[in-house]
């Protein structure tokens, strides 16, 4: 029975001494390697409108695919229309104007420079109504997914009130903060590797595309073994090939080479 004590008493200082030499030793290793954690981020336009109106289509779901170009939304273009009608309307009657006082051989110098000016007049009304009509159709600027639908059809359009988003899955970074000690060992240009929990095994390339150029104190968001007053610089970097399995929001972790 001594024995079997004996036994376990020293399995427990083993696994006591193995659990401490692992924190102690791979804390150290984590803590000096050369990378960080981040949030996976994309390029993203919010959608906005040009001119108010009432939305009579609009997508019916988020998560399409949609190409630069593509129609998003259509505003009530009744207004606009009949705006587009009244100014060619004044445009014919300047034209006839200005025509009937240059044929006339009493009309003054003066006389045709009004006229003509009261036909480049209409003539610029017309075009910006034109420019209005043509804003009635709100397109995609990019190719890409709309990720949001702040507005359906129905409501009413305001110039600064954003429609939706488009994102770009293509276009892929994440931003990491490394320690002053260490960021003399980080360039432009240099590669990383980049691991999220959501991948599983699977690693992605990753380059270093910019480097802030004043040390802050470690962000409240991100979680670091180091105490959080010491100093960081701020260090993105473009995943060079991102697939449909990582999502803008995804942690990740990255490892700088």
């Amino acid at each position: 029975m001594k024995r079997i004590a004996q036994v376990l008493a020293a399995m427990v200082v083993i696994a006591v001494a193995g659990y401490f030499a692992w924190n102690y030793f791979g804390n150290s290793a984590t803590a000096t390697a050369l990378g960080g954690s981040g949030t996976i981020e994309t390029v993203q336009l919010a959608i906005t409108p040009q001119v108010s109106g009432r939305i009579v289509a609009a997508p019916a779901e988020e998560g399409i695919a949609v190409k630069a170009g593509d129609v998003l939304y259509r505003l009530d273009a009744t207004v606009v229309d009949l705006q587009v009608s009244q100014a060619r309307a004044g445009v014919t009657a300047a034209q006839a104007n200005y025509d009937q006082v240059r044929s006339s051989g009493s009309s003054k110098k003066s006389d045709k420079a009004a006229a003509k000016a009261q036909l480049d007049q209409a003539q610029a009304a017309l075009k910006m109504a034109q420019a209005q009509a043509g804003y009635t159709s709100i397109v995609s600027p990019l190719d890409g997914v709309l990720t949001n639908l702040a507005a359906r059809a129905g409501e009413n359009a305001a110039p600064g009130n954003t429609l939706a988003i488009v994102s770009d899955p293509t276009s892929m970074t994440v931003t990491i903060y490394v320690p002053e000690l260490q960021i003399g060992q980080v360039k432009v240009g240099q590669s990383g590797t980049l691991t999220t929990d959501s991948t599983g095994a699977k690693a992605y390339h990753a380059q270093v595309v910019f480097i802030g150029s004043q040390a802050e104190f470690t962000p409240a968001s991100i979680e670091t073994k180091d105490q959080r007053v010491k100093l960081v610089y701020q260090v993105k970097l473009r995943i060079t090939d991102p697939d449909t399995a990582l999502k803008p929001g995804m942690p990740a972790d990255v490892v700088l080479r």
